[in-house]
């Protein structure tokens, strides 16, 4: 009896946090059209890859009408990086002076911030390309 009431304990804590998890909304914080590429910042990304994947075949219409987004490069392709805001934009002083480095304090600044905080840490969650042909390929997790 007392195995019984713990599974179902068990059961019903794996449920709530199922849905906790599928049911919170992906917020978009920034969306920045540089010349090649698209970078879109990202709060409560869907944590499993076909989450991400069906969470941008959902949203980039209205992420390319909402924006102004999703430009076509010379070859008549698009690239997309979605990052996460994690904990928040940090100033551009807390970034390595070094361009490439090993270290988790790599920062992306955007300039259309208009503060000193303008620079969120380099976690790519997700690489879109939609080639010509119209063929999407996605990475993951920076892979």
């Amino acid at each position: 009896m007392r195995v019984k009431v713990i599974l179902l304990i068990i059961g019903v804590l794996i449920f709530q946090i199922y849905l906790f998890l599928s049911l919170r909304k992906a917020e978009i914080i920034l969306v920045h059209q540089g010349e090649e590429f698209t970078d879109i910042v990202v709060r409560n990304f869907p944590i499993t890859n076909i989450g991400r994947a069906k969470w941008w075949q959902e949203n980039q219409l209205h992420i390319k009408e909402k924006y102004n987004a999703l430009k076509v490069d010379e070859f008549g392709n698009y690239h997309v990086f979605i990052f996460d805001i994690g904990k928040g934009f940090k100033k551009n002083s807390e970034a390595d002076s070094i361009w490439f480095s090993f270290s988790t304090t790599d920062l992306i600044c955007f300039d259309e911030i208009k503060s000193e905080d303008r620079c969120i840490e380099k976690n790519i969650l997700m690489r879109v390309t939609r080639k010509k042909t119209g063929e999407t390929n996605y990475m993951f997790d920076g892979d």
